[in-house]
């Protein structure tokens, strides 16, 4: 509890609209080199989606969860907060994150009593992964042709009790974020512009 007292937590807020035009905000807490917690909501205050990423040694990342509530899917949220993660990250450039590859984040779905076909979560999943810059790979392909994955260790495979048999994996450094600061608070590039131009 005392840890958790001195902790300096930075908290931010953030803006977006979803690919259907719908407000949305991000609320935002940074503990440098400890954590990252990102939860979304719309205009209606309903919690939307969220996100969290923890610090690890050897300039690690580690990807706990990206998760998108059920009856807020396919509008683009998810793939919002992993962008603005991207950006809360970018001076952190050489860091790889990772995490588990678990398709439709299956326990959180489990809790809201949700059930979908394994094979669509499974597409859904690597399409998102796929977009958002991740690499899914599989710890026997990584054994076997260890130098098609330059910054990729074994010890990224070691996300639990047992070795992790596939994780999704990136390095954060892009060029050019869809995400900018403005007097503290976190806007994404569409948040000014009309709708249509961004998507249309």
């Amino acid at each position: 509890m005392e840890e958790l007292i001195k902790m300096n937590i930075t908290e931010k807020k953030a803006f977006f609209y979803d690919y259907r035009g719908n407000e949305q905000y991000a609320r935002i807490r940074i503990a440098d080199g400890l954590f990252i917690e990102i939860n979304t909501y719309d205009a209606n205050n309903n919690h939307t989606g969220y996100m969290n990423i923890y610090f690890h040694p050897n300039k690690r990342l580690y990807l706990d969860t990206i998760y998108c509530y059920n009856q807020f899917r396919g509008a683009g949220i998810a793939r919002m907060i992993s962008g603005l993660a991207d950006y809360i990250l970018k001076d952190y450039c050489d860091y790889v994150i990772r995490g588990v590859y678990e398709p439709g984040q299956l326990s959180t779905d489990r809790k809201n009593i949700i059930d979908y076909d394994k094979k669509k979560l499974d597409y859904a999943a690597r399409k998102f992964y796929k977009k958002t810059g991740y690499q899914i790979i599989e710890f026997e392909s990584f054994l076997y042709h260890k130098d098609d994955y330059e910054y990729i260790m074994e010890e990224d495979f070691n996300l639990g009790e047992d070795k992790t048999p596939i994780i999704v994996v990136k390095k954060n450094c892009l060029k050019n974020y869809e995400f900018y600061e403005e007097n503290g608070t976190i806007y994404h590039i569409n948040y000014f512009k009309p709708y249509s131009k961004i998507y249309k």
